[in-house]
């Protein structure tokens, strides 16, 4: 069958040639649209390293000289530094709050700020994201954000005493860049003042903005607010509900009964900010929203204007062979028969059109630096890796293309064939 079907292309190649030529370069078209459809979603579907379900963060804001509810007397920095404590306490004695933690504004994921800094192994320097948190009045940044233990899976345990050895927690990335393992417990990282810390803990690795890979993490403890005069603008409270919580109930009551008493000194309440609601904002302020929503009407837009014009061709050229199919069914062949022997000459020109594309397609990749991997690319994942990238994005680019050629291919020549012998060659 093979045999007769190349006999069959080759003798109608002038009709078979404009196809060709299409499908060649709907192949390299479709191949760029699909590869950035591809990483978008792939780094989206990585795991964050974080739950925000039941997640909040506590917005405060200071009221500074110029306004008329400042207070000179509450603005020193111990006073401060208590009226965050209280804060936090206030926090802490909801009923419904299963964790808390004190941190900056820099701190939990994807928020409108980020901190970063220079981290050594001796003689070895990674550059890695830092958060800070505070570990007074029981707080637990692990539990509240949710992040585990990067050999367990189990959600990272935080030592009472891991202030005072003045301890760090890092991402299992930054343990494999820093120390060549992510058994890294017991190793000393050194940062800021040159003095070496202790890490007493290796997170599952983590991404700090919902739309990017998973980057490098360093989690300072620190035993107590420092001694800054900006922390009223630096520091706040991010908490968890427990897991049966009514969460509108819990929103209803914390604003009714709890936010009026968290206007302490120059401390003023702004927002209850859900976890799930601060990324969803993150992504429209960015753009990540806008440009998936983009990348994602390009390519619906782009396959239905393959698929109409594939469907078309297909069509016509399925019609205009009316009158062989007539004869096939004339000489004994079954709907089915002729059914197959279409669908496998469309497999064989799409086949062969999508390996003619291919070098152009390499050329453009190389051309537009698509086959570079980021500096900060984590090679483990698919896509940062050249060849496994190209190879998935081919096969999708070829499965689509097969799918809409045989679509094109199969609804008319089942039409066709339903035609009596006589009848479609009379037609011709």
């Amino acid at each position: 069958m093979i045999k007769i079907i190349r006999h069959q292309l080759w003798n109608q190649r002038r009709q078979n040639g404009w196809i060709f030529v299409e499908l060649v370069i709907v192949s390299f078209f479709l191949w760029t649209v699909i590869d950035p459809i591809y990483v978008l979603t792939s780094n989206l579907a990585l795991d964050p390293g974080y739950d925000e379900e039941r997640a909040y963060a506590l917005y405060m804001d200071y009221y500074d000289e110029l306004h008329g509810k400042f207070d000179k007397a509450q603005d020193s920095v111990a006073i401060r530094q208590e009226n965050l404590y209280r804060i936090t306490r206030l926090v802490k004695n909801c009923p419904e709050v299963e964790s808390f933690a004190l941190v900056t504004n820099a701190s939990f994921p994807n928020c409108n700020s980020w901190n970063g800094g220079q981290y050594f192994n001796d003689t070895l320097k990674v550059h890695s994201q830092y958060y800070q948190f505070v570990q007074a009045e029981g707080g637990d940044v692990f539990c509240t954000f949710g992040m585990k233990d990067a050999k367990s899976g189990q959600i990272m345990s935080l030592p009472e005493d891991c202030a005072a050895r003045e301890g760090v927690f890092v991402s299992e990335r930054m343990a494999k860049e820093l120390f060549g393992t992510a058994d890294a417990v017991g190793k000393r990282v050194r940062y800021g003042d040159s003095t070496f810390h202790e890490v007493m803990g290796v997170l599952q690795d983590y991404k700090h903005r919902i739309n990017e890979q998973p980057g490098n993490l360093l989690i300072q403890v620190n035993g107590k607010i420092p001694n800054h005069n900006w922390i009223q603008r630096m520091y706040m409270v991010t908490f968890r509900l427990k897991q049966n919580v009514d969460v509108a109930v819990f929103e209803k009551r914390f604003k009714a009964e709890v936010v009026p008493q968290l206007n302490v000194g120059n401390f003023y309440f702004t927002k209850l900010g859900r976890f799930a609601d601060i990324r969803r904002q993150y992504e429209n302020e960015s753009g990540v929203t806008n440009t998936l929503r983009l990348q994602y009407s390009l390519a619906g837009f782009a396959l239905l204007c393959v698929f109409l014009g594939m469907v078309g061709t297909f069509w016509i050229r399925c019609n205009a062979r009316r009158q062989d199919i007539g004869l096939m069914r004339s000489m004994g062949a079954t709907r089915k028969g002729i059914c197959n022997q279409f669908l496998t000459e469309a497999w064989l020109l799409v086949t062969v059109a999508f390996v003619v594309s291919l070098p152009l397609t390499i050329h453009r990749v190389y051309a537009s630096g698509f086959a570079n991997p980021t500096m900060d690319g984590n090679p483990d994942y698919w896509q940062n890796q050249p060849y496994t990238h190209f190879f998935i994005v081919s096969l999708l680019t070829y499965v689509v293309l097969l799918i809409i050629a045989l679509l094109g291919t199969y609804a008319p020549v089942t039409r066709a064939a339903k035609i009596l012998p006589a009848e479609a060659l009379r037609d011709e």
